[in-house]
């Protein structure tokens, strides 16, 4: 009995290693560095005029020469509002790496108040912005949102249009380098 029961076992083990080689890699995007129409690497302007809304004396040139997530959202967007817990996670769980997070709400017909009602109904923890001269959207987006930006302490940066698993499978990568 104690011969079947060891044997058992060991099929069992045998088994689940033999499972665990045959589960798939976790997919992760091809996101390139975005790049200028020369084909250089694009770099994000710091001096663009963007209003602090959680820290009204905070400029976004505070955030140059670091690696930095960048979150572009509206308040009001159900994708933004689905993602963000998430990607704040990143954010937090990056930090100690040197990895700073900030939020950017499009401009246009948005309202502080509204993104102030974001901020606490989403317990944001990061600084947030307001693109009140519309000009970091149409210079980095695509005119959706959520967008998501992994900034390089050398100005350049990914641009993740969609922020499926494989999309922040290729994000935490990046991460994970720069937090050797």
């Amino acid at each position: 009995m104690r011969f079947a029961t060891r044997f058992l076992a060991f099929l069992t083990i045998a088994a689940t290693v033999a499972c665990a080689q045959l589960a798939p890699e976790p997919q992760s995007a091809d996101v390139p560095l975005m790049q200028d129409s020369a084909g250089a690497p694009m770099k994000m302007d710091f001096s663009l005029p963007l209003t602090g809304v959680s820290d009204p004396g905070i400029l976004f040139s505070h955030f140059a020469k670091r690696p930095l997530i960048i979150y572009y959202f509206s308040p009001k967007c159900p994708h933004c509002q689905k993602h963000f817990p998430e990607v704040q996670g990143v954010m937090k769980e990056y930090e100690s790496a040197g990895v700073t997070g900030i939020a950017i709400a499009i401009g246009g017909n948005i309202k502080k108040n509204d993104i102030r009602m974001f901020i606490d109904q989403f317990k944001v923890v990061i600084p947030v912005f307001q693109d009140g001269s519309q000009k970091f959207g149409p210079t980095y987006g695509n005119g959706y949102v959520p967008v998501l930006y992994l900034v390089q302490p050398d100005g350049s940066f990914y641009r993740y249009e969609s922020l499926d698993e494989a999309h922040m499978n290729h994000l935490r990568t990046m991460l994970n380098k720069i937090k050797k």
